[in-house]
């Protein structure tokens, strides 16, 4: 690990921005138009994104020197061949890149904010089905189903700002947890990986690296994530594009086509998070812009009826397949090294 991995963390793997820059910068363009020439070293970082906030020496990196070891080391060489247009992929390479790119998925800003805004979304709902558990208890007895809904809704008007049971380390969580959900979905009967390259430079990378296509041909964060139609495109130099896709419709010896490209800009600067970057040489793409803010999921529709009883299984976080992986979740699941356990949710 280099000196600086233990503060900035790349959000964008620094192989990946190479591919991107000449004399060691790209060219980023933030929203409101501005651009600036910014060292890789600089590009897509943010400081202790990866870091345990509640460990010590190196544990305090374990995510980031995973990251590090694990899926960076392995996976640079196996891009760049296919910028390089070896293609196609034995199984174990695939398998690389598979990892590589459900990586991707969710070490960045975007899937954090996506989290986030879910949690915000969710908290009201969770916080008062507690208060209906937590009322039961207190009166011995169970709730009527009129008492329950009015509990429930009351708690729902009232309940408090999510910070109230913040967990630093959840964020850390979330995204080894999501890693295999999307893990899974690349490597699901049906769907394939297609390269498509071309002769000039056409692509855009945005901080986030790989952009999330709806069927529909939106680019929107709202939750399923990962629909099993969903396309991922991941530009891996100027010139090659890299795509999981479940649809036949591609044609890769037409190559990466100029239409295709601009699907993949637009994608690029929809899931950016600040900036987008490109060849300091190339031109910014015709009719590409930066929104306004960053995407943002809609809040759903809420509607409650009494459980039916008995409840259904409780739902269930998937298997951490990797030992390496799933010693870092347990370190980040220590409940004895947690902030102290918030009030009831009836309140003071």
């Amino acid at each position: 690990m280099g000196a600086n991995t233990a503060k900035e963390h790349h959000l964008v793997p620094k192989y990946w921005l190479r591919a991107f820059a000449e004399d060691g910068h790209v060219l980023g363009r933030w929203r409101g138009g501005a651009e600036h020439r910014t060292p890789v070293r600089r590009a897509a970082v943010a400081r202790h994104f990866n870091t345990d906030p509640l460990a010590e020496g190196e544990r305090r990196v374990a995510l980031e020197t995973y990251l590090d070891r694990h899926v960076d080391g392995p996976a640079a060489p196996v891009l760049r061949a296919l910028c390089e247009g070896r293609w196609p992929l034995d199984q174990g390479r695939e398998a690389v890149v598979l990892d590589a790119l459900a990586w991707q998925v969710v070490r960045t800003r975007a899937f954090r904010s996506f989290d986030e805004q879910v949690g915000r979304h969710v908290f009201p709902a969770a916080w008062a089905a507690e208060a209906v558990g937590y009322c039961e208890e207190q009166l011995g007895r169970p709730l009527s189903e009129a008492e329950r809904l009015e509990v429930f809704w009351t708690a729902v008007r009232t309940a408090p700002d999510p910070s109230v049971i913040s967990d630093p380390r959840a964020a850390l969580r979330a995204s080894i947890r999501a890693f295999e959900r999307t893990r899974d979905v690349l490597a699901a009967a049906g769907r394939r990986l297609v390269l498509l390259r071309a002769e000039e430079p056409l692509l855009v990378l945005g901080d986030s690296g790989v952009a999330l296509r709806r069927k529909d041909g939106t680019f929107c964060l709202t939750p399923p994530l990962l629909p099993d139609t969903v396309e991922i495109f991941a530009p891996l130099s100027p010139r090659c594009l890299l795509i999981s896709t479940s649809r036949a419709h591609y044609r890769p010896w037409e190559g990466l086509t100029r239409k295709i490209a601009a699907k993949a800009n637009a994608g690029a600067a929809a899931w950016c998070q600040d900036a987008v970057y490109r060849l300091p040489s190339m031109s910014w793409p015709a009719r590409v812009r930066l929104a306004d803010a960053p995407l943002t999921v809609r809040a759903p529709r809420m509607s409650a009826v009494p459980a039916q009883h008995p409840p259904g299984p409780a739902p269930a976080h998937p298997e951490i397949r990797r030992d390496d992986l799933r010693a870092i979740l347990e370190q980040l699941s220590d409940a004895s090294a947690c902030p102290p356990p918030y009030a009831d949710p009836a309140g003071p």
